[in-house]
């Protein structure tokens, strides 16, 4: 068949168009396989640590409160005007030590007048002695009547027994003279006054409240299922709200028999050293007792532990390269925790960086400790 002329000349036409088109599809082919590939992430700045195996044991940490070891109201034996009140809240005090004086002038008299009466009596007993020897003498000679003798033996015994009467008026008044200073029964700090001068103060009346903080004790309620992990002398460490990054150390000194019939704990007394006196009262203390034999554990650091989507792992670097493995927390002791899972001694953990990594990606492990796990080099 024959084309149509137009259809020749449209054929000639399209033959130069078309060898643009290929021309160029050829160019853009050459381009997308001249051009590089994308740059691969760098690697993720991380610190690690080593995967350790020690002795393990495990712990329970609770609440409880700091008292002073020893905290005493102290009164006044005797009634009296106070005359001088140099004890202030907060003062430290050392055993001794005047707290308050009350007025003396009426008991010093009576003590004088005491003493008066006792040099009189004294020196009329000396004459009975010497009355009651002549009687006697003249008596054996029958110079005198058994009624003269007898009556000069119970002059001398009357004047004796006064004599003692007298002595035990005059020490009871100085007893009052000296209760009349009230002093400080041990070294510590004022906590509270309750009188001051001008005030009149009844026998047994309150005058200060002292606290002895040179060492402190905690009571914590210890759960029923501890009861048999814990003994007397068992060592302890407590932390304090109030003091960040302070420990001590301290034992139990006192387990109570008794229950909480509604919690169902039982009262723990714990004593701790105090030297500093950094410990106050009333402050908050969380205490560690360990409640388990030691044995050896695989422990890695706590922020070495990564939870995520409620599964638990740690990242070990292995070639610059990080391996998620799984495992399970068992105890925390401290800063460290012991897992289970295919983790040995000797591995290198990320503990610093982990966040966002995932399997098989670089690291680039950081050993200067001014660099920042979260800045890329």
């Amino acid at each position: 068949m024959i084309p149509h002329p137009c259809q020749q000349v449209f054929r000639r036409a399209c033959r130069p168009l078309s060898l643009i088109l290929c021309l160029v599809t050829l160019t853009a082919c050459n381009e997308q396989q001249a051009a590089p590939p994308p740059p691969s992430p760098p690697p993720s700045p991380v610190r690690v640590a080593p995967v350790l195996q020690r002795e393990v044991m495990q712990s329970v940490t609770l609440v409880g409160t700091v008292e002073p070891w020893k905290r005493s109201i102290v009164a006044s034996e005797v009634e009296g005007l106070v005359q001088a009140f140099p004890a202030e809240e907060g003062m430290q005090v050392t055993r001794g030590q005047l707290l308050a004086r009350l007025r003396t002038e009426t008991l010093q008299i009576r003590l004088d007048s005491a003493v008066a009466l006792y040099r009189e009596s004294g020196a009329r007993y000396q004459r009975a002695k010497r009355d009651l020897k002549r009687v006697r003498v003249l008596f054996k000679k029958e110079l005198v009547t058994q009624k003269d003798f007898d009556d000069a033996v119970a002059e001398e015994a009357a004047l004796k027994e006064h004599l003692s009467q007298l002595d035990a008026e005059i020490r009871q008044v100085r007893d009052s003279l000296n209760k009349s200073r009230i002093v400080a029964p041990f070294d510590g700090w004022i906590t509270q006054e309750f009188t001051e001068i001008g005030q009149w103060v009844e026998e047994g009346g309150a005058i200060v409240e002292i606290v002895d903080l040179s060492h402190v004790q905690v009571e914590v309620p210890l759960p029923e299922r501890y009861v048999s992990h814990i003994q007397v002398r068992d060592p302890v460490t407590a932390t304090f709200d109030g003091l960040p990054e302070f420990e001590a150390r301290g034992r139990v000194f006192s387990l109570i028999a008794q229950a909480d019939r509604a919690a169902r704990t039982f009262p723990v007394k714990v004593e701790i050293p105090n030297p500093a006196l950094a410990i106050k009262s009333g402050m908050v203390s969380r205490v560690t007792f360990r409640v388990d034999r030691p044995h050896q554990g695989i422990v890695v650091p706590k922020d070495a532990l990564v939870l995520r989507g409620g599964k638990q792992f740690v990242f070990r670097v292995n070639e610059r390269v990080v391996e998620q493995i799984p495992v399970t927390a068992v105890l925390h002791v401290e800063d460290l925790v012991e897992i289970e899972g295919p983790v040995r001694e000797g591995m290198t953990v990320v503990v610093e960086g982990n966040e966002r990594l995932f399997p098989g990606q670089p690291v680039r492990v950081l050993d200067a400790p001014g660099e920042a796990p979260g800045n890329n080099p």
